[in-house]
């Protein structure tokens, strides 16, 4: 899981900054729009070989929700 979180970490970090955010900081205070979130997720997909469904996304809210989403799609 530790690699998992340090995956989606780095790939956020390139479209926002993410030096002082925690597990849960809420992803509107990483300032973070709507077409770097999107683009974001759809480099984890392409990473992780994975697809996220539209209400997926709408419900993230933290980072830890796109690590639990992500971990749920790779254990099953």
């Amino acid at each position: 899981m530790e690699n998992i979180k340090e995956k989606i970490k780095e790939i956020i970090a390139n479209h926002v900054d993410v030096t002082n955010a925690k597990e849960d900081t809420p992803l509107n205070e990483l300032d973070i729009d709507s077409l770097d979130l999107v683009e974001a997720m759809m480099e984890i997909e392409e990473a992780f070989n994975i697809e996220f469904e539209n209400e997926e996304i709408l419900n993230l809210k933290c980072f830890d929700d796109i690590v639990k989403v992500v971990s749920d799609k790779l254990n099953k």
